[in-house]
């Protein structure tokens, strides 16, 4: 083998994340260059991952290079029961598994040809693989940890969150961070380099308790190997392309198309009301690109974190030739001098420019002052309802041409004056709106039966609503009467506070457990959405001692809340969460809700039952089963009033929609025996603000 240079000649970082460095391009390649022993544990492996590291990975086995890789099978969620079996059965399992998928790459022409080159690294013994099992009932191997050892003596290891796939290397794919230790350096990472390596040797070696290291399965890897070319020198790279994207490129569906035709005939100025599940971030991006021809920048808005991966996600993969740059949320590259100038200036520029921004940041002096507006700018806005608080408006006095808005429900609850600026700045919603009923009937969103289950407050629980009741109408009372102005602060937080009564009263928990024990059965997916950490653990409990077995997942929970999510989307089982889709976590296989918590504010259950319905394969149908508040007698406990309205205005509209006619035309019923009109129960809710 011809010697490389060596890792230490390196310029090698401590971490990298995705969207502040090429993960490929900045530390992968580099070390796979410089080194002869390539060593790897990981959750999934898929051939894909060759798309990225191409080249680089065919010279580094000519050189004489030699991986090593410990991963584990990926298995479809009905494959929960074979995992739980005996060990020569799961063996045979997941042989079974692994040629199914050779023979779905082989079919495929973006992925026979990369297979092939697997194929070809393992027939000439530049790659090893052996595959990791845990013992049953005990979830998935899921570690990441890599070791790269060059002839110099020198190595490199790093441990984080990605894949040996191509979401989890490629800046288009997820995102990733990893935190990289050298052996030449001082601070214990020399230490720690010589564990990692310590630890790989046992795990190689099936010396690590609790986890089953079996060879690649004989049958399978004849299977392989039969599809291997002659020489590692047959590898032709410009076929593999190490910087080539997957084909992703997507048409538009009619509803799209028809949205923007709409749009433009309004003068590019609207808000488009669009279902949750109608693909309302590929809408914009058609949009996107149109003004990118143009020669003309654009910027675009997101009120949250996530979101900001989301689109930064999308938009590299769907316009990959564009410069991005991306501001807020920790991300400050925008505030170098000139960059954001020249990223929003007006000319005909070959460049394509994209500014993705949250609103937060997007809102601040400094950001607007970097800025140069005018009509060459095109600003898109998603959840753009988001935009019309009282500090994310200042972005108003950003001035563009072409403006897009995007959302599933437009108006800001119980916040007129903040829904009036936003039309006034965006233009008015472009009809017709693309309802969940359009997204059923397209195909975009499965159907869905629902099931409403009354509870009743507790004595204590509906004593405080009664007094914070009180404390609502004297607040409200010091406003003029008939008056427009936006509810008081204090007004919100009283509010929201007696909002929270009903979302964690207590009875909520035992009907949790009654309707799990009741109708779960294994391979189901069931979400269960909770208000906050001691709502969930009490619900995690009472489910428990039913013999069930939920899976908790929220922000800052104790553990890895990713295994618990790939858990979970392989396996099925129960997870009880903590706004977990509000996230933006999308899990589209869920097939059955358990509404335990649920807002005031229609937009938020429209948005959760949305995410519910999203089409998986095989997945025809959802179950959705929320928990309304109802007081005992609405004489007795007039104070009650508002939250029974409430309630049954959320259950008419969940209801409404669902297969089973049945339950709308009893909600309907219980609402006329109390003097309301159904037709007529709408709730404003109150507006509460997403942080960055």
């Amino acid at each position: 083998m011809s010697r490389d240079l060596g890792l230490a000649t390196l310029s090698l970082s401590d971490q990298y994340r995705t969207g502040e460095s090429d993960l490929v391009a900045d530390f992968y390649r580099p070390c796979l260059l410089n080194s002869c022993v390539y060593r790897r544990a990981v959750g999934y492996f898929r051939s894909s991952v060759f798309l990225i590291v191409g080249p680089a990975t065919v010279e580094f086995a000519r050189r004489g290079g030699k991986i090593f890789l410990v991963c584990s099978p990926e298995l479809e969620g009905a494959d929960a029961d074979s995992i739980a079996e005996a060990y020569e059965a799961r063996r045979a399992h997941v042989a079974k598994t692994l040629s199914e998928e050779i023979e779905g790459l082989l079919a495929q022409n973006e992925t026979s040809y990369r297979l092939r080159v697997l194929s070809t690294l393992v027939a000439s013994g530049a790659m090893d693989i052996r595959l990791a099992l845990r013992p049953p009932a005990q979830g998935l191997y899921h570690e990441k940890i890599g070791i790269f050892r060059d002839s110099w003596g020198g190595a490199v290891t790093f441990l984080g969150s990605a894949n040996e796939t191509w979401n989890g290397w490629h800046f288009a794919g997820n995102y990733e961070a990893i935190e990289v230790f050298r052996s030449w350096m001082g601070n214990g990472e020399a230490d720690r380099v010589a564990r990692h390596e310590a630890y790989f040797e046992r795990l190689w070696n099936g010396l690590v308790p609790g986890v089953d290291i079996i060879e690649f399965p004989d049958a399978v890897r004849r299977q392989l190997l039969s599809t291997a070319l002659g020489s590692i020198e047959e590898v032709d790279c410009e076929r593999l392309g190490a910087n080539s994207l997957p084909s992703r490129r997507r048409s538009p569906f009619p509803h799209q198309s028809a949205a923007l035709d709409a749009w433009r005939a309004v003068g590019r100025r609207g808000i488009l009301e669009h279902a949750t599940g109608s693909g309302k971030t590929f809408t914009a991006i058609i949009a996107i690109k149109e003004h990118l021809d143009s020669g003309g920048p654009v910027l675009v808005l997101v009120p949250s974190r996530l979101l900001l991966e989301q689109w930064a996600s999308e938009l590299r993969d769907e316009i990959p030739e564009a410069a991005l740059i991306v501001a807020g949320a920790g991300h400050t590259k925008w505030r170098q001098p000139g960059r954001l100038k020249s990223m929003t200036a007006p000319g005909s520029f070959s460049l394509k420019r994209i500014v993705l921004a949250t609103m937060q940041t997007a809102a601040t002096d400094d950001f607007r002052r970097m800025v140069i507006d005018g009509p060459h700018l095109m600003m898109v806005a998603d959840e753009v309802h988001q935009s019309g608080s009282s500090h994310h408006s200042k972005i108003y006095g950003i001035d563009t041409g072409s403006r897009l808005g995007l959302s599933a429900t437009p108006k800001r609850y119980g916040d007129a004056e903040g829904t009036a600026k936003m039309l006034a700045y965006f233009g008015p919603v472009v009809p017709p709106p693309f309802t969940l009923n359009d997204a059923i009937r397209a195909g975009r969103l499965v159907e869905y039966e629902y099931f409403p289950h009354t509870i009743h407050l507790s004595p204590e629980e509906a004593e405080e609503w009664k007094r914070l009741t009180h404390l609502i109408v004297r607040e409200l009372a010091k406003s003029p009467e008939n008056s427009s102005l936006p509810l008081s602060d204090k007004a919100k937080m009283l509010l929201i506070r007696r909002s929270r009564i009903a979302k964690k009263a207590s009875a909520k928990i035992d009907l949790a457990a009654e309707v799990l024990a009741g109708a779960y059965e294994p391979g189901q997916r069931w979400l269960v959405y909770c208000e906050d950490g001691h709502h969930l653990r009490k619900t995690i409990e009472a489910i428990r001692k039913k013999g069930l077995h939920p899976v908790e997942y929220f922000t800052g929970m104790e553990g890895d809340r990713a295994a618990a999510l790939e858990w979970f989307r392989s396996f099925g089982g129960i997870l009880v969460s903590i706004k977990c889709l509000d996230e933006g976590v999308d899990i589209p296989t869920v097939d059955h809700a358990l509404i335990l918590a649920s807002s005031q504010n229609p937009r938020q259950f429209i948005q959760r039952r949305g995410r519910v319905l999203r089409t998986a394969p095989g997945k025809t149908l959802a179950i959705i089963h929320d928990a309304l508040v109802v007081p005992l007698s609405i004489d007795e406990e007039p104070e009650q009033l508002a939250l029974l309205k409430s309630e049954l205005a959320r259950a008419i509209e969940f209801a409404e929609s669902a297969v089973n006619r049945s339950a709308g035309a009893e909600i309907r019923s219980v609402a006329a025996s109390l003097g309301f009109d159904p037709d007529m129960l709408r709730d404003e809710g109150i507006e509460e603000e997403v942080e960055e």
